[in-house]
């Protein structure tokens, strides 16, 4: 059995042009080949106003994006994100999955909310913490982080049978692809004063990471057949995509973080 890998691949339109849902099918036949996806579900996400196109599919069987990526001379970029389960966090690349620059994903988050054993916040000064109705403990603060996102799902080998083409969804909504099955820990946090929340804490029964409100890291004790233990989950998306290239890509250069952060996100030859 290969690796599983999850792949999110972002291909933008050239100027002037729009992705209907015709072409967002089209290119995802391009990625899958004749093998499909592997164990992963294939999603395909369209722009509202078609300048992009989302995909989500697993590309353990199939190298069909290193032919895309030399051919896509009809598209202005294209951006991925690489999850491979023999690892731990995902990796980001634009244009060439092969010879271009690529590193660690830094993903972003402006709350943390945590569910304590005691009456106390688990880390840092207790002023900055917010008790909720609910007994939680919330905090508002800009932070960031490395991890994995994998999207194994219990599809089979077969995740996409190539007899019939997926659907694109037509949504305004970043929002992340398809439940998550299983996830890794958080590496490289920042601010580092955060990092006992990285993973199991002993006066933690949940820990949440939330971008805009929007859940994109949670971390708790589930009750597992070998008996209770921390299990995480990730729903990062490329809108709390962090990377430097791609939020200057964007213009959304108010997001970027401070180069100490970044230099710890650059992946050595021989990776």
């Amino acid at each position: 059995m290969s690796n599983i890998y999850t792949d999110f691949i972002r291909v933008y339109a050239q100027p002037n042009w729009r992705i209907d849902e015709v072409e967002a099918q089209w290119i995802t036949w391009q990625l899958l080949g004749p093998r499909g996806s592997y164990h992963v579900p294939v999603v395909i996400r369209c722009a509202p106003a078609g300048q992009y196109v989302d995909i989500q599919y697993g590309s353990g069987k199939s190298h069909e994006i290193v032919n895309f990526c030399k051919n896509h001379v009809g598209y202005f970029t294209i951006w991925g994100r690489h999850f491979n389960e023999g690892s731990t966090q995902d990796e980001i690349w634009r244009d060439d999955v092969n010879e271009g620059p690529r590193r660690y994903c830094r993903y972003g988050f402006d709350e943390v909310r945590v569910i304590t054993t005691g009456e106390r916040p688990p880390v840092g000064p207790e002023e900055r913490w917010r008790r909720g109705s609910d007994g939680s403990w919330r905090l508002p603060i800009a932070g960031s982080y490395r991890t994995g996102n994998d999207r194994y799902a219990y599809v089979g080998s077969g995740a996409t049978p190539t007899s019939k083409p997926p659907v694109p969804t037509l949504s305004e909504l970043t929002t992340p692809t398809t439940p998550s099955a299983r996830g890794d820990a958080l590496a490289s946090i920042d601010p580092p004063w955060l990092a006992p929340l990285a993973d199991e804490h002993p006066g933690v029964t949940l820990i949440e990471y939330r971008w805009r409100g929007r859940v994109v890291h949670r971390a708790r004790e589930e009750d597992e057949e070998w008996g209770r233990s921390w299990e995480h989950r990730g729903a990062d998306d490329w809108d709390n995509c962090l990377d430097p290239d791609f939020l200057r890509f964007t213009g959304a250069t108010d997001l970027l973080l401070s180069e100490e952060v970044y230099r710890r996100d650059d992946l050595k030859p021989g990776r």
